[in-house]
């Protein structure tokens, strides 16, 4: 394709455009005088792309942007082109023309549970589905913001990332919502099932847990460790939490100082998020998975790029795209942004402040999870005596839609919150190192952001402490994982318990973990037969902190 021209446009050119302007020739020299009341700042916008042929002009090859070349009038006085196209009476040959974009092809078939596209190469319109059927069980999910089944919400599966989850399929215990009720494993309890736990992780200590996903044949255990600088690792384990082959695999650059690993399966492929400074500072990345824990074609995506840390990178999936939402410094204090990136990897627009530090307090360790019909953001802030747990909710397209609300005073130390959607709410736990109890607390808020619940302590740990709280919603309940220093064990132990909607406790608080030394940061997710498993750290070897794996069965309810 020929070369594009900017260039002064011919005089005929400049009249036309000058013109357009309601100017003319006389009344621009007027206006650039500087004569009483004269306009000196007027800016003239550039002559548009000088062309002979549709192909000189920038984006012809775009037939849905359809754009030609326009050829100039003759201009006979100057020795122009005549009508027929042949040369002048002076002698002149045709002076090109200037490109002129037509109306864009449009799509739009008016259907929501279309999506709509045109092929640049021709020019025609084709009609795919606007839903994904990842499960492949024949059931499309909703579009973000509706409610499966209901009217042009293109879809009815209320879990596309299982195939056992649909309307009309019978309950059981398997950690979904299978008849799509709104009530994941309808009943039933959960209980210790392994007697000791699994380590998982190699001799990279220190190593800390990072994320945990089943994909209905495994689990995909994401954690970081370090040899000589840390790296993000990934392993596949049994039903029963052994570790499959091929083993303990880095998908980080290594020593690149990694770590984070957020990981969700989504029905075909699993998502993953970390921060690492292979670049210099640290920024957040994100790669696709398939069902073997190996990265896909793409490889990593970088997903910030700005001065300063980007870090704590949380990660959810709402049906249709991925959004990790991260803290970031670009603009000095800590601010929460976020990203939204569609099912094959690809961002969608650029990054999207969340919060605004003008208030002098920076906003920091954020916790995400999708809602009906957009995400819910919690995070802490504060300084070194004050801090506060605070929430959003957000629309599909991460633009605000309540107001912030602030879940604790400031007069204790509350810090490291959880969130998740349950049902018709989402949770949101944290812990709080002053108040009293010095336990876990929790408070349910709407979409629209009215508080449903407000903070109510989860655990009892009595005069002792409770810490590093994780949810995991069942529709009418929650079941609440945390640590826990009441037994005195030379540290913490992982504990649980269930809650109902409203947050209160409803089962006894039961102990999972029984070795000395601390069992912190647990990481859970649903597995095979209703399974709970928890991945978490642990010092219990000597002192050195390694990733290990129990697990919670689940026992059907009458």
């Amino acid at each position: 394709m020929p070369v594009t021209r900017w260039t002064m446009a011919r005089r005929a050119h400049r009249t036309a455009a000058l013109a357009l302007l309601g100017l003319g020739i006389a009344g621009l020299g007027g206006a650039l005088s500087g004569g009483c009341g004269a306009r000196t700042g007027l800016t003239i916008p550039p002559p548009a792309p000088e062309c002979e042929v549709d192909a000189d002009c920038p984006g012809a090859d775009d037939l849905c942007k359809p754009v030609i070349c326009q050829l100039f009038e003759p201009d006979r006085a100057e020795g122009g082109a005549a009508p027929d196209g042949s040369a002048a009476a002076g002698g002149g040959a045709r002076r090109g023309g200037t490109c002129v974009s037509l109306e864009p092809v449009d799509c739009d078939d008016g259907d929501p549970c279309t999506r709509d596209t045109c092929e640049s190469a021709t020019g025609t319109c084709s009609y795919g589905p606007s839903t994904l059927d990842l499960d492949g069980d024949g059931h499309r999910a909703a579009l973000p913001g509706a409610r499966p089944g209901e009217p042009l919400s293109c879809g009815d599966d209320c879990d596309d990332s299982s195939a056992a989850a649909f309307p009309g399929a019978v309950e059981i215990c398997d950690g979904v919502d299978n008849d799509c009720d709104g009530t994941i494993d309808n009943g039933a309890r959960f209980v210790p099932r392994d007697a000791d736990a699994t380590r998982i992780s190699g001799d990279i200590a220190p190593a800390g847990a990072g994320g945990l996903a089943w994909s209905g044949a495994s689990y995909a255990a994401i954690y970081s460790g370090t040899t000589q600088g840390f790296s993000v690792y990934r392993s596949l384990l049994s039903e029963g939490g052994q570790p499959l082959p091929p083993g303990e695999q880095v998908i980080t650059p290594r020593n690149g100082d990694a770590a984070g690993g957020p990981i969700v399966w989504v029905g075909d492929r699993y998502g993953v998020a970390w921060q690492d400074r292979r670049d210099g500072d640290y920024e957040v990345y994100f790669s696709l998975l398939d069902q073997d824990g190996q990265k896909v074609e793409g490889g990593d995506r970088r997903i910030s790029s700005a001065p300063g840390f980007s870090v704590n990178v949380a990660l959810t999936w709402n049906g249709t795209e991925f959004i990790p939402v991260w803290q970031d410094e670009r603009n000095g204090l800590f601010d929460l942004y976020a990203q939204r990136i569609d099912v094959d990897g690809n961002l969608i627009g650029d990054n999207v402040q969340l919060t605004d530090s003008s208030s002098g307090f920076g906003n920091e360790a954020p916790a995400a999870a999708a809602g009906r019909s957009g995400i819910g953001v919690a995070w802490a802030t504060g300084d070194a005596s004050t801090h506060f747990i605070k929430f959003q909710t957000f629309t599909a397209e991460l633009d605000p839609r309540s107001p912030v609300i602030t879940l604790t005073t400031g007069d204790t130390d509350a810090v490291y919150p959880t969130v998740v959607w349950n049902g018709d709410r989402y949770v949101v736990a944290w812990f709080d190192k002053s108040a009293s109890p010095k336990g876990i607390y929790g408070a349910a808020i709407s979409e629209d952001g009215e508080v449903l619940t407000p903070p109510t302590p989860i655990s009892d740990p009595g005069p002792f402490r409770s810490r590093y709280p994780y949810l995991r919603p069942l529709g009418d309940r929650l079941l609440a994982i945390y640590s826990d220093d009441r037994d005195q064990n030379d540290g913490y132990e992982l504990y649980a318990v269930m809650l109902n909607a409203e947050l209160a406790r409803i089962s006894a608080e039961q102990r999972l973990t029984f070795a000395a030394r601390d069992s912190i940061y647990p990481v859970a997710a649903f597995g095979p037969d209703g399974d709970v498993g928890i991945l978490f750290r642990d010092d219990r070897e000597g002192g050195e902190h390694h990733v290990f794996f129990t697990r919670l069965a689940c026992l059907a309810g009458d």
